[in-house]
């Protein structure tokens, strides 16, 4: 209850501290159309012994021309190749459901919040027992929207996991930073 209460207070400083410069604004085109908001990212990596996979579709539902609110769930897949373990090959699945919410400050410029549970299960050979593991990531940033019509625009964000631990390393991340690059589509959701 705490995340909620405080994931809401950040929003409202946010919006509030926007107010002055909707005067200067830029942001989404007065004819974008629609209120419902379909899209996501996906993403691949390769480095070393690592390969990485996601997918993340996300539903959004445009509150106000500036908020935003929606979910979104993720796979990933890491498949790790360590020689020098006892584990050898081994792959880790993250499925993920998240809330968020963005509140778009000026020309395109948004402030992001998420709150997102993440489930990790591994498997490989040597692996003789099943692992899972519950995360939750909270996660807030900054992010840009490049508008390339009245109804769709492609998103960059860069988010911060406030809940990273180094010690422990318990993060479906690789690190507290975590780069989004996607693609959004706004409908009405009216029937004609």
């Amino acid at each position: 209850m705490k995340r909620i209460v405080a994931l809401m207070a950040l929003m409202a400083v946010v919006a509030l501290g926007s107010t002055a410069l909707n005067a200067q604004r830029f942001g989404a085109p007065e004819q974008m159309k629609g209120k419902i908001v379909l899209g996501g990212d996906l993403g691949a990596g390769y480095s070393g012994r690592t390969l990485y996979f996601s997918i993340a579709p996300q539903v959004g539902y445009r509150l106000t021309k500036n908020l935003e609110v929606g979910t979104r769930i993720g796979y990933s897949m890491n498949y790790y190749n360590n020689y020098y373990s006892g584990y050898g090959r081994y792959f880790s699945h993250f499925f993920s459901g998240a809330l968020y919410a963005n509140y778009e400050v000026f020309a395109g410029l948004y402030a992001h919040v998420e709150d997102e549970a993440v489930i990790n299960l591994v498997s490989g050979p040597a692996i003789t027992s099943s692992t899972t593991r519950w995360y939750n990531s909270v996660l807030a940033g900054i992010g840009y929207r490049q508008y390339s019509s009245s109804n769709s625009f492609v998103f960059y964000s860069l988010l911060y996991d406030l809940s990273y631990d180094y010690v422990n390393d318990d993060s479906p991340y690789m690190g507290p930073f975590v780069v989004r690059v996607g693609f959004c589509y706004a409908i009405d959701g009216k029937r004609k």
